[in-house]
C-alpha cells in the first residue's frame, strides 16, 4: 500500500527518477524503488558512481534535486560491476518491457542473477492494486516467468 501511495503522490515515475539519478547524480543504477518516508514519496537507489564506488542515493519523489541521502559505501561490489557490464539492455528499457507485459505502476526494479540468468526484476502495482513481479532478461529483453 505504501509503494502504491508513494507512486501516486510522486511527480515522476520510476523510469524518470532513474533517468534523473543517472543524469543529475552520475549513478549507474542497480536497484531502485519508491516508498513513503514520513508520508512523502522518496526514490531510493543503489548503484555505482563514476569513481566505481558503491553509492546509495535517495531523493524526493516530487523533486529529484531534493536529495534526502547520498552516501558512498567504498569500492563497488564486484557482482554489481559484473552485472552492469553484462547487461545488454538498459534498466529503463526493462521497465518499459515489463509495463507492456503487465500494465500498472513500476515501483521497484533490481538487476539480479537467477541461477546464471541475468534479469531485471520489475515490481509493478497493477490495476487491482496487486504487486506483480515481472522478470526481464537483461541480455535479450525477453520476459522470464
Amino acid at each position: 500500500a505504501d509503494k502504491l501511495a508513494a507512486a501516486q503522490a510522486a511527480k515522476m515515475d520510476l523510469g524518470q527518477a532513474i533517468s534523473a539519478a543517472q543524469s543529475q547524480h552520475g549513478l549507474k543504477v542497480v536497484e531502485a524503488e519508491i516508498d513513503l518516508k514520513k508520508k512523502q514519496p522518496v526514490f531510493e537507489f543503489k548503484g555505482v558512481n563514476a569513481q566505481n564506488q558503491e553509492q546509495k542515493l535517495k531523493f524526493s519523489g516530487t523533486d529529484a534535486a531534493q536529495v534526502v541521502e547520498n552516501k558512498t559505501d567504498g569500492a563497488a561490489n564486484k557482482k554489481y560491476l559484473d552485472r552492469l557490464a553484462a547487461a545488454k539492455i538498459g534498466i529503463n528499457d526493462a521497465i518499459a518491457t515489463a509495463l507492456k507485459h503487465t500494465s500498472g505502476k513500476a515501483v521497484e526494479v533490481d538487476l539480479d542473477d537467477h541461477l546464471g540468468v541475468l534479469t531485471y526484476d520489475v515490481k509493478i502495482i497493477d490495476a487491482n492494486s496487486k504487486q506483480v513481479e515481472v522478470r526481464v532478461n537483461a541480455i535479450d529483453g525477453t520476459i522470464k516467468q
